[in-house]
Formats: C-alpha cells, sequence, structure tokens
C-alpha cells in the first residue's frame, strides 16, 4: 500500500537501559520498544501486534538468541516480520535465530547483494519492499521510505508511531549524538546529502540509529548541516594547498599522504567550534573530510 507520508529538545537521552553489554529493552509505547545488545553499540526496534511481532535487524546471532528472549518476555505472539534496514552484515545476520518462519522483508537491493553474496548465516529476504508502502502491525501504520543510495544503496527509513511521537528509524543514517562513522564505508556521498535533506521533510518527532538513540529530530537537520560545512571546509583547505601539488622531492604518493593529512586536519578545525562537542568528532572527522575530499576530486 502506497502512503502519503514518505513524500518529500534535550540532548540525546540515554534510554532506560541496563549497563553497557547488557542486553535490555526499551518501551516507547503503544507496542513498540528497541532492544538493546549493548548500550551505545547495536539495538533493534520491534513493534508488538496482537497477532505477531515486526522485528527489525537481528544484528548478530548471539544477538539475535538475546534479542528473542527479549521479545519472549514482552509477548508470546511469535515474530512473524523480520525487517531489513539494509544491507550491511554487522546489522543482518541471524535471524534465523530470532524466526525461522517470519517473511522477511528488505529492499530489492538488499535482497540483490544477500543473494549474490551468498551468506549463510543472513536469512535471505522473501518480500521486498519499496518507497511509500505501508506496513500494518496491530493497530499501527509503519511508513516505508527509500531515498536512493546513501549509507548503503539499500537503506530503508520507517516512521513508526509510538506514545512518545513519530519515530524515524534509519540504521546508520542518523546516529545522534556521535559524529557520522570515520571514512563513510560504502556510502554514496551525494546521495547520503540528498536523503539528509529529504528525511529532514518527513513528519516525525524523534530519531532512533542503529547505534544510539531515540533523540529529537533536530539530530537529523544536524547530520545534514555538518556535512554540508564538511564539504566546504574540505573544499576551501585543498583550495588553499593548491591542490595537487608536490613539494620538492615527494613522489606521488608522499604528496598524497600529505595533502590528504593537511587537508583532514583543517577541514576539522573549521567545525570544531560547531560540532567538536560530539563523540567522535576528534578521531573521525578528519577521516570523513577525507572522503569528502575524494568526493570533490572524482564527483563520487
Amino acid at each position: 500500500m502506497v502512503h502519503e507520508h514518505c513524500s518529500s529538545a534535550p540532548d540525546p537521552n540515554p534510554a532506560q537501559a541496563g549497563a553497557q553489554g547488557v542486553p535490555s529493552v526499551e518501551p516507547l509505547g503503544s507496542g513498540v520498544y528497541l532492544f538493546r545488545w549493548s548500550k551505545g553499540f547495536y539495538q533493534s526496534l520491534f513493534v508488538v501486534g496482537q497477532n505477531g511481532v515486526l522485528a527489525m535487524d537481528p544484528i548478530n546471532r548471539d544477538a539475535a538468541r538475546a534479542y528473542r528472549r527479549a521479545i519472549a518476555d514482552i509477548t508470546s505472539v511469535p515474530v512473524t516480520q523480520l525487517l531489513y534496514s539494509h544491507d550491511h552484515r554487522d546489522h543482518i545476520v541471524g535471524g534465523m535465530e530470532l524466526a525461522t518462519e517470519a517473511e522477511v522483508l528488505a529492499h530489492d537491493l538488499a535482497a540483490q547483494r544477500i543473494a549474490v553474496r551468498g551468506d549463510a548465516d543472513i536469512l535471505p529476504p522473501t518480500r521486498t519492499i519499496a518507497h511509500g508502502e505501508e506496513l500494518r502491525v496491530g493497530s499501527l501504520n509503519l511508513d516505508v521510505c527509500y531515498f536512493g543510495p546513501n549509507h548503503s544503496d539499500s537503506n530503508l527509513l520507517v516512521i513508526v508511531p509510538t506514545s512518545q511521537g513519530r519515530v524515524l528509524v534509519w540504521v546508520d543514517g542518523v546516529e545522534p549524538g556521535v559524529a557520522p562513522y570515520r571514512n563513510l564505508p560504502d556510502t554514496d556521498f551525494g546521495g547520503y546529502l540528498r536523503a539528509l535533506e529529504q528525511a529532514s521533510r518527513l513528519d516525525f518527532e524523534l530519531v532512533v540509529g542503529g547505534h544510539l538513540g531515540p533523540a529529537p529530530r533536530r539530530w537529523v537537520s544536524d547530520y545534514h548541516e555538518y556535512l554540508l560545512w564538511l564539504l566546504d571546509a574540505t573544499d576551501q583547505a585543498y583550495q588553499q594547498l593548491g591542490g595537487q601539488m608536490p613539494q620538492p622531492g615527494e613522489d606521488g604518493v608522499a604528496m598524497t599522504e600529505r595533502v590528504r593529512a593537511e587537508v583532514g586536519a583543517a577541514a576539522a578545525s573549521r567545525l570544531r567550534s560547531r560540532f567538536g562537542h560530539w563523540s567522535g568528532f576528534e578521531q573521525w572527522a578528519p577521516m570523513t573530510a577525507d572522503r569528502v575530499l575524494s568526493f570533490l576530486i572524482t564527483g563520487n
């Protein structure tokens, strides 16, 4: 079913989770829960309906066993749908430990990648879903959005109504409170910017990632702003260095590594006053600038 919702406060909430390394569950209301495999590392959202549970990302086999027990502590109804947020292995291994009879949902490109890889530890999708579809779980309607390649080429965004407000689930797309990850592996940078802009127009109050959240919706706009600032700062730093110009005695390797290191440091320095308090900024902003520099040089 096509649904219109996919047309284009305080600091992050640490939530009611247990100690780091201990699985826990946070209720978001209206039958929606957040399973945390390890606080601040991995988490997955699930929705309990009258006749079945929709569970997102099993994470890995050990996590999936704990996930199954966590769901069983809340309801006796089975997991009838397993939804993959995208194709990356660190979120979708181990579904057979969670629900062997469930319908497995994913974007078509995720299904294709999983099939090509032939991963024996990943349940293959049984149905593909696309932008504008609506998933019904009990009395709740979940809106599915797809804005093209971003963190991967198969990332689905899902809007879930809860008693705390509408929650946007974007695994690895927005992780509230932490800077974008390292050099943005497997990310289409231009597509990521476009997806952030489109997501910021959606109707939601909170955002949840695959590692952190829930947190206020402003984190979607903050991520977009961060990457736009980094794009501009990287471009300026590169131009001020004169581009890829070797110094006397430098070969191509030495020149490349010097330029990239200097551009990354300079770009991060320009963002520090605005974003330097984000976790991971000092370690990852220069790496992300390096990825942005590749985008500026190649267009990809």
